[in-house]
């Protein structure tokens, strides 16, 4: 069998192996890229809503974790003080509830998972254990083989010593563009 025909088969089997994990990495990629437009990962509530909680309540643990019920999310109390100002202010988990005892109103800022696409920005980012960095590690050098072996499968006026010469370049001059540019 020759070179190009063992190439072309591994091109073709390891090209489809890894499009599942290409569109992950395009999606994701896209949300990381757009990380300073809007929050990839969380979604920020911010809820107004009217507490039983009023001046001449006597606050304790007991008395918050049932206001807290009371909300449509399900927050997890982690512990809570009085400011300067007079506001009860209470830490939950991924966030904050602000309390005004003299009114009785009430702020919500809570940090929500974007779900399916959080999942998605952990695998990119290789944060979820070991054992995925290796893996990312494995996609990484077959998308570079599938890249190196691409560059000779074609013949004629399409192959890279050609046409493909030329896209190559400019696949490395614009980036290379950027760094300097901007960097």
């Amino acid at each position: 069998m020759s070179l190009r025909k063992t190439l072309r088969i591994l091109h073709r089997d390891l090209g489809y192996f890894i499009v599942g994990m290409t569109f992950v990495y395009t999606l994701s990629g896209i949300f990381l890229n757009h990380r300073y437009d809007f929050n990839p990962d969380y979604t920020i509530i911010v809820e107004n809503f009217q507490s039983g909680i009023r001046s001449e309540t006597r606050i304790d643990e007991d008395v918050i974790r049932k206001e807290l019920k009371m909300l449509d999310h399900q927050v997890v109390y982690k512990k809570h003080y009085m400011t300067n100002r007079g506001n009860l202010k209470i830490f939950i988990e991924n966030g904050e509830v602000v309390i005004d005892p003299s009114t009785g109103s009430g702020t919500l800022n809570y940090l929500q998972r974007r779900p399916f696409i959080f999942e998605m920005n952990m695998l990119h980012r290789a944060a979820i254990g070991s054992v995925w960095k290796w893996v990312s590690d494995g996609m990484a050098i077959i998308l570079f083989f599938v890249a190196v072996s691409g560059l000779f499968l074609l013949k004629g006026k399409r192959s890279f010593s050609r046409w493909g010469l030329w896209w190559t370049i400019a696949g490395i001059v614009i980036p290379l563009f950027f760094l300097l540019y901007y960097i």
